[in-house]
């Protein structure tokens, strides 16, 4: 493993692959992957150099094509997309870095990531805000950093919140994320968790993820815990329906 991040030597090797399918934007090539992540896609390599960017080809050279969406994601999308290229290539060198020189000591906390994948279609396919999708990645990244306890499914989960954004080195460092053909699968591993979807009487719904034990024995008590649910609820009797494949807090 190279142990500094390296764009250019990750995309010399990327060049080799056989290619299954190219898009030229990169909202769709963003849905197409994470189609691929949910099944509803052919898994195999999709071209990530078709894709049209705001940059000229030396700097898509210079910092790497995944930094480069990554500055355009980062931009929402605007004409300034090159001020965020050199905050993106340090984003990605410094996971790599860290993913490389993992503390022995530390514990993985998957929550963080399983609350953006859980969010990601929604964001991506619904909403058409990959930025969002992006920054709940990047949370997660700085809430729980990376482990030498990641597990396969530790891994897996990580790879797949990384792979519509960044997948040159999502696919070199994580290579079993080309063969995902289901989140739910990788969701469900964690059986120690609950990814819970939640609302109150009259809005709308969010995803978040408990301990699967504590949300069981106390669901008031873990809801609570959420800083706008306290808000909402504070004072109040409360009832909790099931509804639309989640629970929403009604008001009595």
């Amino acid at each position: 493993m190279t142990f500094r991040y390296n764009p250019q030597s990750l995309e010399k090797q990327v060049r080799k692959w056989p290619v299954f399918f190219s898009e030229n934007n990169l909202h769709l090539d963003i849905e197409k992957r994470l189609g691929q992540l949910s099944g509803t896609n052919p898994t195999g390599w999709y071209d990530p150099y078709s894709v049209e960017l705001p940059f000229e080809k030396d700097l898509i050279y210079e910092y790497g094509m995944d930094a480069c969406r990554f500055a355009v994601i980062n931009s929402g999308y605007k004409k300034q997309a090159e001020s965020f290229l050199e905050p993106s290539f340090k984003w990605i060198a410094k996971f790599h870095e860290i993913y490389c020189h993992r503390n022995k000591t530390d514990s993985f906390n998957p929550i963080p990531w399983l609350e953006a994948i859980i969010q990601m279609q929604d964001h991506i396919i619904t909403r058409k805000a990959d930025r969002l999708a992006l920054a709940l990645v990047m949370k997660a990244f700085k809430e729980s950093p990376l482990s030498c306890q990641l597990t396969e499914s530790d891994e897996l989960l990580i790879a797949s919140c990384l792979f519509p954004f960044i997948p040159i080195y999502a696919a070199n460092y994580f290579p079993k994320i080309l063969e995902i053909n289901s989140i739910k699968k990788i969701i469900e591993s964690f059986t120690e968790y609950s990814c819970v979807k939640i609302a109150l009487e009259k809005g709308g719904w969010h995803w978040h993820v408990f301990i699967r034990k504590s949300f069981e024995n106390a669901p008031i008590d873990e809801l609570s815990k959420i800083r706008w649910i306290k808000k909402a609820i504070i004072g109040k009797n409360i009832n909790l329906k099931k509804e639309a494949g989640g629970i929403r807090i009604c008001f009595s």
